[in-house]
């Protein structure tokens, strides 16, 4: 029967830890960066492919001891569920906008849960600025008639949950133009009163037609612009997207690229 010494000796040895560094080290210097270069996005399927296809040491347990390290030391920045990005910095939308609707809100229904957002909050990124606002305000359905009376009384111009034949003529685009809609269940936190950038970006595509805020190409190209620039909860954001079923130019050619690395290691 071998002491502890051959034991400790036989599962530590050092060839088995330079295997360990090694693997490590590329996945950190060289794989990582190029799959950041290649896509601001990128998914553990897609890295589990490209260690794979490096012929890298490494079980999918360590792998993910790697990952964990990597987002600790600054290599890669987490994106939500087995998602990852290059992006460091987070984009935080200026809440001046909502601020008026939200104390309005705050001061007739305190215990209220609800959340807002507003188009202008958007104009740094698109080409064609939205010259008048419309905002919005998500609460619990039941409560929707009862504000939408408050604020009309408070000088607001409201359309509380406007259908799409109607939506147009309901809503004119202006500094007191309020649209409400229930909230919805997959909806992303909020960030206080804030809606979560997660959650305006997959609004405003879903009501850029029905209220013709905009033209969808303009829309589609909002979203491509932040994707490529911040970093976003992609999980979230995927997830929300998949619930209002609508599809996103952005969100397609990122999940074209995971399916892809997925079934290349299937």
């Amino acid at each position: 029967m071998p002491n502890l010494r051959s034991v400790l000796c036989y599962e530590f040895q050092p060839e088995d830890l330079a295997i360990a560094t090694s693997a490590k080290d590329r996945l950190f210097r060289e794989l990582l960066p190029a799959l950041g270069k290649a896509s601001a996005y990128f998914s553990f399927a897609q890295i589990r492919s490209a260690v794979r296809a490096a012929e890298l040491t490494a079980t999918e347990g360590t792998l993910k001891v790697y990952l964990s390290e990597a987002v600790a030391k600054g290599l890669i920045h987490d994106a939500g569920r087995g998602w990852y990005s290059r992006l460091a910095k987070p984009l935080v939308l200026d809440p001046q906008p909502v601020r008026k609707l939200v104390r309005a809100v705050e001061k007739a229904f305190p215990l209220l849960d609800f959340s807002a957002w507003s188009t202008v909050q958007l104009n740094p990124w698109m080409h064609h600025l939205l010259a008048q606002p419309v905002h919005f305000l998500h609460a619990p359905a039941e409560t929707l008639v009862s504000i939408g009376d408050q604020l009309s009384a408070d000088g607001w111009e409201v359309a509380v949950n406007p259908p799409a034949s109607v939506a147009t003529k309901a809503v004119q685009p202006g500094e007191k133009m309020v649209v409400l809609r229930p909230a919805l269940g997959r909806q992303p936190p909020p960030q206080g009163r804030q809606a979560a950038v997660e959650q305006v970006l997959v609004d405003f595509i879903a009501e850029c037609d029905p209220l013709a805020l905009t033209d969808r190409s303009e829309a589609e190209a909002v979203v491509a612009a932040v994707l490529d620039r911040y970093l976003v909860q992609l999980a979230s954001l995927k997830r929300y997207a998949a619930s209002r079923k609508n599809p996103i130019k952005a969100l397609d050619a990122i999940n074209q690229r995971h399916r892809t690395e997925e079934s290349d290691i299937s």
